[in-house]
């Protein structure tokens, strides 16, 4: 007989660490501020194409012949003319736009000045399409400024809208097509379209990109703040892009004072804005940066916490770009070209001064992030960016950097779990079991903690699966431990007959350790889970094994103590009286038929032969 040991297999670990997303800026040099003018091609490219897709899913205007509503707003001349003006009225009612076009040009030879007159030619060429509706749009041009009757005005807005809605599109397909080859000509083409359609923001905006994107900052800024006061377009974009620009132009002026600012010197910085130009003194950032270095200097400990400018959030944000926009667009280059440690350096000193500058949070958390360093700091940060509606990336960033929060707390309690598992891989005793149960209940006691760091979707799952993992492990472990324990109980009771067995009381001692210990795995199986019945069955057929193979050597040994007994009975033969040896005899016979009956087959080939002999010898004797 042998012992059999056994290692208990836990079940495949499933819990993962967490992994932080990848965040990659979209192009970095270009985002919001950071860009200066540079942004042209790109900028052309997207709004020739959003450009085009506008005009293809926008429904035409459907504008009804301009007659009826507007026969109370011609003047009565009274001079031979009025016939040719309501003919055309009647050609246009009809359809007729040529002819009416014909009579149009005869009554406006006499009246050129008639705004019903202008208004119809106009429209005669807008439903005659083709190049005569850029001749319609110059026509209508001084009408939108003259004081006219309201029906006519509606009139003359309804036709440029649609007159517009056509030609834009266009008009900014032949820019893009020329402004590489030909840049002045195709600025030229869309200054003259600009003066045609100055509602047209989108125009202004890319004229005024173009001035700037070649230096002419000064011309580019009075594109753009002429396109924000008349567009009726994407007026937002323009006019931010005048801010822009009117920053730029009054940086250099302010450099002095910003430097100062930097530095602490308040005062400097006072005494330097008062130098500035008096062309751009009026400005109103001046002023707004002079009400702050007041305010700071009403609070004597303003470095520990700056105080936010009392501006509203627009002018707020052009102070805090006067000061700091080029220490941003330095920082993006630095993290473009690897020095990330620089740009946070650089960052971390200028948010110190202006906490709330919402682009430099974002650059700042950006970089935390890249370093892997301070994540709550990083989530602040990014909290702050959010606000600027102009940082389309400040959400991604943010979820990125909760991401990487909860990771850098749920991740090492994963990392112990994974560690805790792998000690055991190689198999377990019960002091094995249980320093592995001591280390899954400390980490146990920190999962509220961990819970408490999930802050998405992925990371509460995560948390879930290793309470989860742990509950199961612990139930194992605690399973293992009867299975490891039973099988350790196996393993002395079969030590204890490692030489063999001599007696027959050893025997039924041996005996009685087996069946106690098969009642025990009989008992543990009943709440044991699939995995640890497998392992005690294993045990138990073990067990049996044993038994079986001890019921062929206990009756070996009977057999030899009849052989015994009945050699013993022999030798007395004559100082016993025969009816006593008869009777001993008998007893003898009935034992070894006994055995015979119910363990010769577990006997080996000599006791059965012993066995045999016995019973023939003890059968003739008795005759």
């Amino acid at each position: 007989m042998s012992s059999t040991g056994r290692d208990h297999t836990f079940q495949e670990i499933r819990v993962r660490p967490l992994h932080a997303p990848a965040f990659e800026f979209k192009e970095l040099m270009e985002t919001r501020r950071s860009r200066g003018f540079t942004e042209h091609d790109r900028r052309l490219e997207e709004i020739a194409r959003e450009t085009a897709a506008r005009a293809a899913s926008e429904t035409a205007l459907l504008l009804a012949p301009p007659v009826a509503a507007l026969d109370e707003m011609s003047l009565v001349l009274n001079d031979g003319h009025e016939d040719l003006l309501e003919d055309a009225r009647a050609n246009v009612a009809d359809g007729a736009c040529e002819l009416a076009l014909e009579l149009l040009s005869e009554y406006l030879r006499a009246h050129p000045e008639h705004q019903e007159g202008r208004y119809l030619r106009a429209y005669c060429l807008y439903r005659l399409g083709g190049p005569q509706q850029s001749e319609a749009l110059r026509i209508l041009r001084p009408l939108r400024d003259e004081n006219i009757p309201d029906d006519l005005r509606e009139r003359v807005r309804e036709l440029r809208r649609e007159l517009r809605r056509q030609l834009t599109p266009p008009e900014i397909a032949a820019y893009k097509h020329k402004v590489r080859s030909d840049p002045r000509g195709a600025q030229a083409d869309l200054r003259t379209y600009l003066e045609l359609a100055p509602e047209e923001g989108t125009v202004s905006y890319l004229l005024a990109l173009a001035q700037a994107r070649e230096g002419s900052l000064e011309p580019a800024l009075d594109t753009a703040e002429r396109g924000a006061a008349e567009a009726d377009v994407d007026r937002r974009e323009v006019a931010a892009l005048a801010r822009r620009l009117r920053l730029a132009l009054l940086g250099p002026h302010a450099a002095p004072a910003v430097s100062a600012f930097k530095t602490g010197d308040l005062t400097r910085a006072r005494r330097e804005l008062l130098r500035v130009d008096p062309r751009w003194r009026s400005s109103v950032v001046l002023d707004d940066f002079d009400a702050y270095l007041t305010l700071l200097l009403s609070r004597p400990g303003w470095r520990a916490a700056p105080p936010a400018p009392r501006l509203t959030a627009e002018r707020t944000e052009d102070l805090y770009s006067l000061i700091a926009e080029n220490d941003g667009q330095h920082a993006s280059v630095l993290m473009q070209t690897g020095h990330t440690d620089q740009a946070e350096r650089l960052l971390a000193h200028i948010l110190s001064l202006l906490p709330r500058f919402a682009w430099l949070n974002f650059l700042y958390a950006a970089c935390l992030y890249r370093l892997r360093r301070h994540p709550d700091r990083a989530a602040a940060c990014a909290e702050v960016a959010r606000t600027d509606r102009t940082l389309p990336q400040a959400d991604e960033l943010l979820k990125a950097i909760r991401s990487w929060q909860e990771a850098t707390v749920i991740n090492p309690a994963v990392e112990e779990y994974i560690a805790a598992m792998e000690s055991v891989r190689g198999g377990v005793s019960v002091d094995g079991l249980t320093a592995l149960r001591q280390r899954l209940v400390t980490l146990e006691r920190r999962l509220p903690a961990v819970k408490g760091a999930a802050r998405t979707e992925a990371g509460t799952r995560v948390v879930l699966e290793l309470a989860q993992a742990i509950t199961e492990r612990m139930k194992e472990i605690d399973e293992a431990t009867v299975v490891v324990g039973l099988y350790g109980k196996y393993d002395r009771i079969m030590s204890s007959v490692r030489n063999g067995i001599t007696g027959t009381a050893q025997a039924d001692r041996f005996n009685g350790s087996l069946t106690t210990l098969a009642a025990e795995i009989k008992t543990a199986r009943k709440s044991a889970g699939e995995g640890t019945r497998d392992q005690l069955d294993e045990l138990t057929f073990l067990v049996t094994e044993r038994l079986d193979e001890l019921e062929g050597v206990m009756a070996t040994l009977q057999v030899s103590e009849l052989v015994k007994r009945f050699n013993d009975l022999a030798q007395q033969g004559s100082r016993t009286s025969p009816y006593t040896v008869r009777s001993q005899l008998g007893a003898i016979l009935k034992e070894a038929q006994r055995i015979r009956r119910r363990a010769r087959r577990r006997l080996d080939s000599p006791s059965r032969t012993r066995l045999d002999e016995l019973i023939g010898t003890i059968s003739r004797i008795l005759r």
